[in-house]
């Protein structure tokens, strides 16, 4: 680890608008500008980003203070990307913000999840269910536990809102509820386990 972003591999047009104090940067990064859109990083303070991290784009991507980026994530699309303070994204997480994607603060997002904020059109489908593109929402304190959880594009996830694995969110979430199964279905209600 290092923390020079200065040295993370860069290709495309990529602007470092701004970098907090103490970032720390793993092996073989990549910041990359998507085709011929610029990809602005906005870096807060004490940001960590492990080895292989991916972010790959067109929009303004802002790192808050305080997140880890665990090996392996990517980050990827032309929308903006916006991820809260003291916020952690685990192991091979795929993060797309094509059409635009906010992370609250104090989140945990586990092993191996996508978060979807587009998906492919097929115009030939009828009644299809799926928005093209669609701004994704983690409101704060959101945990998805790992393990292929999917969240589909245009879903907002509530406040203090857990997220069995293996779970596939296709609609909103009521805050402080659980989720879990195939399409992801209520579980139960509980107190948020934060002190106040």
């Amino acid at each position: 680890m290092h923390n020079d972003v200065d040295g993370v591999k860069q290709s495309g047009h990529v602007e470092i608008e701004s970098v907090g104090f103490l970032p720390q940067i793993g092996d073989n990064v990549k910041f990359c500008g998507f085709n011929n859109q610029k990809l602005t990083l906005i870096i807060g303070n004490n940001v960590q980003i492990e080895d292989d991290v991916r972010i790959v784009g067109g929009g303004i991507v802002t790192l808050s203070d305080n997140i880890t980026l665990h090996n392996h994530v990517s980050i990827l699309g032309r929308g903006d990307c916006f991820i809260g303070t003291n916020t952690w994204v685990a192991q091979y997480t795929s993060l797309d913000c094509e059409g635009g994607l906010e992370i609250g603060n104090d989140c945990c997002i586990g092993y191996n999840c996508q978060i979807w904020s587009h998906v492919c059109r097929v115009p030939y489908l009828e009644n299809m269910r799926f928005h093209g593109r669609a701004k994704t929402v983690l409101k704060d304190r959101v945990w998805l536990q790992g393990g292929l959880i999917t969240i589909n594009p245009g879903v907002i996830i509530g406040e203090d809102c857990v997220i069995f694995s293996q779970s596939v969110v296709n609609h909103n979430t009521l805050p402080k509820k659980v989720y879990g199964g195939i399409p992801a279905k209520l579980i139960e209600k509980f107190d948020s386990p934060y002190n106040e």
